[in-house]
């Protein structure tokens, strides 16, 4: 209890005086939404861990302002003809940063004989923990392109076997059971950050648990995490990267209240911040942000699979046809779309919808949709059926416009009304699957485009559709588990046409999220879709 008063204290002290420091000061102050928790980083798997990760460690690789792939700490790289071995060469200045606090775990004479050189072992350490089973990484799955990989992870392999080996201590060569475009990019992930094999063994199970059990390589190294309230990451002057660190010092308070993320950047007390389209709009008389942002939602109707009606196909891809997009959409602030998967989610070096094309939608076709209609209710065994549209108030006009032209083709066959609710009550429904078609959104999580497909798998908890299809999944499984080349982007493209084609999700509009950030910062980038933001080259003008 003592603990806890004496952090809150020491945080709000340390936070009155970084506001008089002025906006001269090399500091910056952020809200997140909740405790990491665990900064390992082949375990973490919340935005607020992988934030703090991203910065206080370097990968082989990292990204630029321009989201393309820069040396971290291999200084370059080849890749062979047929894109299956990849060799890095790492750089001889990259560091471990020794702490204080590591008297407690390591050897008495630690800052005068403990390595602190980032070694190529370092990263087969921490690729073979991560596919090792015994680990429970849930980014694993991003790495079975490795060769031996997916025999390790399911425990059928030794870790050792795994197609990373040191030749020496700069030279790292990863050898690809397939090859895979995006693979460079998979190596800026959190759980593809080094690990001290030794220090990591001292920690005793407690790696990245705690200040003292955290040892950081990258830009920043962790300085304070005061549990349940905040955590500070300052500047590493052992850092011998190809960009010179800026800020000193980078505050993270938890705060869960928007209204007081958005007070709090009306006060300059926050520097950024990544907030909801709403508290967008709040903020939209204030001449002291300036904004960022980037479309990772889709918004569209989710018809729920399991539901006695919509579980039919045909009634579902009549409704589909009848759904006068184009005119639905026309005038909304927010753009039409046919596609599931939203422009910040990356593929190689583009976007995943530049790199995978285009989707083929459902026309609107009336006749075909009478036939369809008739021979769903056939199916039903009915002649009339009741549908309900779930929205939020501001939606109700479109989907009462939509519901009047589905009633003027169907006539007395179709009884259909919207169901007013607010976000919390259809988060409920969600929960509950407790609705038969729902205008609500899809989000990217992540820039990922497995990560995207994969919240419509019978298995996953993002799935809200009731949606189960042994193809759909064994066509994901592919993707991640066996797909080379070209075909990987193929079979994405089919499974998110799947989608549409099955009438689960039929997209209208994409949104986009935002970062807001103070007009006096600068030099700050983020990553594809928002849960990162890189603080190397941060300043204040």
């Amino acid at each position: 209890m003592f603990r806890k008063f004496l952090c809150i204290f020491l945080s709000i002290i340390t936070l009155v005086c970084f506001c008089s420091c002025g906006e001269d000061s090399d500091t910056f102050i952020m809200p997140i939404e909740a405790d990491p928790m665990c900064l390992d980083p082949q375990v973490a798997d919340t935005d607020s861990a992988k934030l703090i990760i991203a910065n206080c460690f370097e990968g082989l690789v990292r990204l630029d302002a321009d989201n393309k792939i820069i040396p971290g700490v291999a200084e370059s790289w080849e890749i062979s003809p047929d894109a299956l071995t990849y060799t890095f060469h790492l750089r001889e200045d990259s560091h471990w940063k020794l702490l204080n606090s590591f008297k407690d775990i390591l050897p008495e004479n630690y800052k005068e004989s403990y390595r602190t050189e980032v070694i190529a072992e370092d990263f087969v350490f921490a690729l073979r923990r991560a596919l090792d089973p015994i680990t429970q990484s849930n980014d694993a799955e991003k790495l079975l392109c490795i060769k031996n990989a997916f025999a390790i992870n399911s425990g059928t392999a030794e870790s050792s076997t795994l197609g990373v080996t040191a030749t020496d201590s700069h030279t790292l060569v990863i050898s690809l059971e397939r090859a895979n475009p995006d693979f460079l990019r998979l190596l800026t992930l959190p759980v593809c950050m080094p690990c001290h094999e030794e220090f990591f063994k001292a920690t005793g199970a407690k790696y990245g648990l705690d200040l003292k059990y955290t040892f950081c390589n990258g830009p920043f190294y962790l300085s304070r995490w005061a549990e349940d309230n905040s955590l500070s990451i300052y500047k590493n002057d052992e850092y011998k990267g190809n960009s010179k660190v800026k800020p000193d010092e980078v505050y993270f308070y938890i705060n869960t209240e928007e209204s007081s993320v958005i007070q709090k950047l009306r006060q300059r007390t926050y520097d950024l911040a990544v907030v909801s389209a709403e508290a967008h709009e709040q903020l939209s008389d204030s001449n002291k942000i300036n904004d960022y942002s980037i479309s990772d939602t889709v918004y569209g109707l989710c018809f729920n699979c399991k539901d006695s009606v919509l579980s039919n196909e045909n009634i579902r891809k009549a409704l589909a046809m009848l759904t006068k997009l184009d005119e639905l959409t026309d005038g909304n602030e927010n753009r039409s779309t046919d596609a599931i998967v939203p422009e910040c989610v990356r593929y190689g070096e583009s976007s995943y919808r530049e790199a995978a094309g285009k989707l083929r939608g459902i026309t609107y076709n009336e006749q075909e949709a009478l036939k369809l209609w008739k021979k769903g209710l056939d199916e039903l065994k009915t002649t009339t059926v009741k549908i309900v549209i779930t929205c939020t108030e501001e939606n109700a006009a479109m989907m009462q416009s939509m519901i009047q032209n589905w009633q003027r083709v169907l006539s007395t066959s179709i009884i259909a009304k919207t169901s007013i609710k607010t976000s919390s009550e259809i988060n409920n429904s969600i929960y509950n699957m407790n609705y038969q078609i729902l205008y609500h959104k899809v989000t990217a999580n992540s820039s990922n485009i497995t990560d995207m497909l994969k919240k419509f798998t019978s298995e996953s908890s993002s799935n809200f559709f009731g949606f189960e299809n042994e193809n759909y999944d064994k066509l994901i499984d592919s993707i991640i588990r066996t797909d080379s080349g070209d075909s990987i982007l193929n079979n994405c493209l089919k499974a998110e046409q799947m989608i549409i084609d099955n009438v689960i999700f039929l997209p209208m509009l994409s949104a986009p999220s935002y970062a807001v950030i103070n007009n006096s910062v600068e030099g700050l980038y983020f990553s594809p879709n928002l849960d990162s933001v890189c603080f190397i080259s941060g300043g204040h003008s």
